[in-house]
């Protein structure tokens, strides 16, 4: 979960390379995911020229009600050959007639039925399936048509994403004066049973980091409720840092004597990632995220810390860390005498958001409306431990309930805060740079603050674990936006794609809204 090298990076890339894409594929066959095989083809696989379909289109020639020709991204998404396509609202789904490019020779079925490019009208208000053919009778490459109403040039910006980096699913939500603009679901939330499940806004993504400006909504809470001050030692005991100093909040679960420097640890320097503690006093290791480190692998979240109790804080810097935030969710239950997970619902139900809960760590764990994530490379996407990484990165909600929330603390009138506004002021101060009104890229309470390109960024925060991405932008114009994926690719470039898609989307909210 730490984040990206995209803000060690100096340069964006070009909105082109984001945009763009090819519409071919390179083989014929069935195909099949790790999870679950989806129909293989029994036969041998012809060459590609045999069974492809190289370009599917709806033009307004074949369709006379439909306002502006529409055309797919064709693209082979863990394992799966899919036609993704945007038509504009209120077009007609049930008689759509498709034109299309196949291999020479080739036929095609939608459905059972077969099919003629720019004569044969279909149903899309469901999912097709397109079947190509070869000439020789026995070769077939089934292709999977999903057809949403929307913005094409908003959705270019996901189908580009999806298909380049292998994402199945991603849900899109956008505000403007904290009024709904645009709500979108796109590709399979689950490829677990057929009929795949569709994405939608109301979808559950687990959140990873983005989880932290919850976590910090839930400790700002309890600010206001008198029952902390970000001021306020964690580890101390009575009277460690002067005469009549408090004990700190959690010394009566970390009692003891600490390494130097643990007992002058506050909530405020847990909340900015200032608190010492850093991956380099473990060798690198993340004690959250700790792979095979026997120190820390399989290990309570209490023993983890404890581990830390003897570990001296370095520089008081800014030194992004996990474990800090999952100190702060031991604050809260603590505070609360109940579980994280119930205050976190309390605080958001203020907001209208109620369908919001920690992740349970492995599939059939998972709730009825939340998506399956699908580790890249033979990867897991179920490896952790969600009750340790709950306050720090094992939220999830929906890209709608994330806008309803963010629209509840962004000081607009339209809805109305949950917090005050100094409290507000406190969670948005840029805490780790010396010079906050014009440096960009700090961090706040669970926060990005100014990021350093996208000028339109107020504050900001993205997320990755293995199976999910995540990102999600407070705008300066009054614009909010929220992206989520059920895949995480781990090339270099993905996060930019992410940020720069959300950013091409949050710009068409003039027209969108």
């Amino acid at each position: 979960m730490k984040f990206s090298a995209f803000f060690q990076k100096t340069k964006l890339l070009s909105m082109a390379a984001i945009v763009a894409f090819s519409v071919s594929l390179t083989s014929c066959g069935g195909g099949g995911g790790k999870d679950k095989p989806l129909d293989p083809d029994p036969t041998p696989a012809a060459p590609s020229s045999q069974c492809e379909l190289s370009t599917f289109q709806f033009k307004t020639l074949s369709n006379p009600g439909l306002k502006s020709d529409a055309t797919a991204v064709v693209a082979t998404i863990q394992s799966r050959n899919l036609v993704l396509i945007t038509v504009p609202e209120g077009t007609d789904l049930t008689k759509l007639v498709a034109t299309f490019n196949v291999s020479n020779k080739a036929t095609v079925k939608l459905g059972t039925a077969a099919a003629t490019s720019g004569v044969t009208a279909a149903n899309y208000t469901k999912d097709v399936d397109l079947t190509v053919t070869a000439e020789d009778g026995k070769h077939t490459k089934k292709y999977f048509v999903l057809v949403r109403q929307g913005d094409a040039q908003a959705d270019a910006q996901v189908y580009s994403v999806m298909k380049k980096y292998n994402i199945p699913g991603i849900g899109v939500a956008t505000t403007k004066g904290e009024k709904p603009a645009y709500e979108a679901g796109y590709g399979y939330s689950s490829l677990e049973q057929s009929p795949w499940t569709r994405t939608t806004p109301t979808t559950l993504f687990r959140l990873a980091s983005v989880s932290k400006f919850q976590c910090a909504l839930c400790i700002m809470s309890l600010y206001e409720e008198g029952k902390l001050s970000p001021s306020d030692y964690v580890f101390a005991p009575a009277g460690a840092n002067g005469s009549g100093s408090p004990e700190g909040i959690l010394y009566s679960m970390y009692p003891g004597t600490h390494a130097a420097g643990v007992d002058q640890i506050t909530v405020h320097q847990l909340l900015t990632h200032t608190s010492g503690w850093n991956y380099n006093l473990t060798g690198g290791t993340d004690p959250i995220f700790a792979g095979s480190d026997s120190r820390f692998a399989g290990k309570s979240l209490k023993a983890r810390v404890e581990y830390m109790m003897n570990v001296s804080p370095g520089s008081k810097s800014y030194s992004y860390y996990n474990l800090g935030y999952c100190v702060l969710g031991q604050i809260v239950e603590k505070l609360t005498g109940g579980s994280y997970e119930d205050y976190l619902r309390k605080v958001e139900a203020k907001a209208g958001v109620t369908d919001v809960w920690i992740a349970k760590s492995d599939k059939s764990g998972r709730r009825a409306n939340e998506c399956v994530y699908y580790a890249q490379y033979g990867g897991t996407a179920y490896g952790n431990d969600m009750t340790v990484v709950a306050a720090c990165g094992a939220v999830i909600n929906s890209p709608v309930g994330l806008m309803k929330l963010v629209c509840a603390i962004d000081y607009g009138t339209v809805v109305p805060d949950i917090l005050q506004k100094e409290t507000l002021d406190m969670i948005y101060t840029d805490y780790t740079t010396s010079n906050p009104p014009t440096t960009k890229n700090g961090y706040g309470y669970g926060w990005r603050i100014l990021h350093y390109t996208l000028n339109n960024w107020a504050t900001f925060h993205g997320g990755n674990i293995n199976g999910t991405a995540t990102i999600i932008v407070r705008g300066k114009n009054g614009v909010n936006g929220v992206l989520l994926c059920n895949s995480r690719n781990s090339n270099d470039d993905f996060d930019t794609a992410l940020y720069l898609a959300l950013d091409a989307i949050m710009a068409r909210t003039d027209v969108l809204y």
